[in-house]
């Protein structure tokens, strides 16, 4: 298979968050997939999770030659790995891996929706994917447009560096 550019969110709010992030990191590289660069780190609140701890997230730029549905299996299973039990949609998580974009494809499938359906509403997606991809265009929309269009919610810049 081809290689193909996709974008990764990254996010943990369980734990030591950004031991989590960097154990996703590296357990995800694979020959079938290269990380070619990471976001810099933001914290937020976890939306709808009540009195959880904040979320860290970022996002990975990826090459990769696995499909839409082997990349989205190989996050799960990283998930898997790293202790994320899957119960409540809303639920804390030692860590969580959305498959944000897969090249320009825009897939509607009963385990995948690409780009990711909510992309657009969420600051804490939007504004790392702005630093380390201001030009990327996703269904005609450049991020750096989108990043100006969403306000900043409560999304805060840390001094946290993850390692590729």
């Amino acid at each position: 298979m081809p290689v193909t550019r996709a974008y990764l969110a990254l996010g943990s709010n369980q734990g030591d968050r950004l031991r989590q992030l960097q154990a996703a990191l590296d357990s995800l590289a694979c020959n079938e997939l290269s990380i070619i660069q990471v976001s810099p780190v933001y914290e937020n609140r976890a939306l709808g999770m009540g009195e959880a701890e904040d979320f860290l997230n970022a996002i990975a730029e990826i090459d990769t030659s696995l499909s839409p549905i082997n990349l989205l299996d190989r996050c799960l299973d990283v998930e898997a790995e790293l202790g994320r039990v899957r119960g409540e949609e809303w639920a804390p998580r030692t860590i969580d891996l959305d498959l944000i974009t897969y090249g320009q494809k825009v897939i509607k499938h009963p385990r995948l929706c690409l780009p990711h359906p909510r992309l657009f509403e969420r600051d804490f997606v939007v504004h790392p994917l702005n630093d380390i991809a201001a030009d990327l265009v996703i269904c005609g929309q450049r991020v750096s447009d989108m990043a100006q269009a969403l306000p900043i919610d409560e999304l805060t810049l840390t001094d946290y560096c993850l390692h590729f």
